[in-house]
């Protein structure tokens, strides 16, 4: 079974963490912006992951990795893992 993604906004990534429904957390390097990271919630026993987007346009959402744990931080959260882009020429 394949893990299904969905843009939400904000909002909605953290209720779904004050709900407990995302339980695992990933900061993934962004190929176009090097060390800038979106952020992932996956919700492990329905396979469904989440990534925030921003509001106005159907974008992924990018912060640098200080104030993206910032932001995790605020909601509780106490482990992120961090993915960084293999193209190491972008840096």
């Amino acid at each position: 079974m394949a893990v299904v993604f969905y843009r939400v906004k904000e909002g909605e990534f953290c209720r779904l963490v004050e709900t407990q429904s995302i339980t695992k957390f990933i900061a993934q390097e962004s190929e176009n912006s090097p060390l800038k990271f979106s952020l992932v919630g996956i919700n492990p026993q329905q396979q469904i992951a989440y990534v925030i987007r921003h509001g106005r346009a159907d974008e992924l959402r990018t912060w640098r990795l200080d104030n993206l744990i910032a932001y995790l931080k605020k909601m509780s959260v106490t482990q992120c893992e961090v993915q960084l882009n293999s193209n190491l020429n972008g840096v």
